[in-house]
């Protein structure tokens, strides 16, 4: 039975004139054009590498935190030590724990100690080797981890204002952070990291009363310790790899056994989804079409399995059996997480 145009124009219009027809026909168009579409998305997390290199040539790392004494009797100068001092310690245990949950230690603990510097120069010069040998002999380490140099400045800023309607007070605390890495390679005596991490954190709030430092915003040492904590974690970044979200793409369409294998990705199943692409591709020549599909699958199980060359002939096999239009952009992908992986 066919169905006159006109009608058809007419039926449709007085559908979309409702809210309840306009997210049918919205609910149709979606169907019809994902319902075409051959591969499925997934998330996958892969390395993202360090942006400063560091040697994996070593067997266990120290972290450590130089504090500088307040000078005796000048209340500000002794102040200012215990603000820096907060920071400093909080920043290496931050990166101890940051390191250790990173692939670089892969769940090893590294120690931390406190070291107090003595020195008046200006300039922030690296330790002496007698010093570092002596800061690693207890936990017999070969590299050693270290916050030179930490300053925190906190300013306050506070004041009131008229908002039209009642009498408004703002305040704000803020905190200027300067703070100096070096990385030590113990058994070859050389200084194979240098890293300065300035930044500026504000925290701030309206109020119908006074805003206190301590109360509505943070106080001195709570910001202290945040802005020790930021430092910590941004080096961390600096100095090993992390974890980051990627999308990945698999062909789920064309025969019984491509659904049946769509069903194993999506329960984690990896090795049933590789057995039945292995299937499809006993024949190659009766469907290429449909064993490039399944190639390309092989792929992405082995790159979820860190197989990454192995991933690589599959997609060689992929390519040969038909061209697919996400064969080469994957190829890039998996050759730069074998350049990725040969750091480590």
């Amino acid at each position: 039975m066919s169905f006159p145009h006109g009608m058809l124009n007419a039926t449709l219009a007085t559908i979309f004139r409702s809210k309840k027809g306009r997210l049918l026909i919205l609910l149709f168009v979606i169907l019809t054009f994902t319902s075409c579409v051959e591969y499925k998305i997934i998330s996958i997390q892969t390395l993202k590498p360090a942006e400063i290199g560091i040697s994996k040539d070593f067997s266990k790392a120290v972290a450590v935190a130089s504090i500088y004494r307040g000078i005796e009797g000048v209340e500000e100068s002794l102040a200012q030590a215990a603000i820096d001092s907060t920071a400093a310690v909080e920043a290496i245990l931050t990166l101890a724990e940051s390191l250790a949950d990173s692939p670089m230690m892969n769940g090893i603990a590294i120690p931390t100690r406190v070291y107090v510097r003595d020195d008046a120069s200006k300039y922030i010069l690296p330790f002496t080797w007698e010093t570092v040998e002596g800061l690693v002999i207890e936990d017999d380490a070969d590299m050693l981890i270290s916050l030179e140099y930490m300053k925190v400045k906190p300013s306050v800023d506070s004041h009131s204002f008229w908002d039209g309607y009642a009498k408004m007070y703002y305040g704000a605390i803020s905190t200027s952070i300067y703070g100096y890495w070096r990385v030590y390679d113990v058994t070859n005596q050389s200084v194979v990291a240098n890293y300065l991490y300035r930044d500026t954190l504000i925290w701030d709030q309206t109020d119908y009363v006074k805003v206190n430092v301590g109360e509505q915003i943070p106080g001195f040492f709570t910001a202290a310790k945040y802005s020790g904590y930021v430092t910590g974690i941004e080096f961390a970044k600096q100095i090993a790899p992390s974890w980051m979200d990627e999308q990945r793409v698999y062909y789920h369409r064309g025969s019984g056994d491509m659904k049946k294998a769509a069903i194993s990705v999506q329960n984690n199943e990896w090795l049933n989804a590789a057995q039945l692409w292995q299937k499809i591709i006993q024949n190659p020549k009766s469907n290429p079409v449909l064993s490039a599909k399944a190639a390309f699958n092989m792929a992405l199980a082995n790159e979820m399995n860190g197989k990454f060359d192995v991933a690589l002939d599959w997609l060689d096999k992929s390519q040969e059996y038909y061209p697919l239009s996400g064969q080469s952009w994957y190829k890039r992908i998996l050759e730069l997480r074998v350049k990725v992986m040969e750091k480590f």
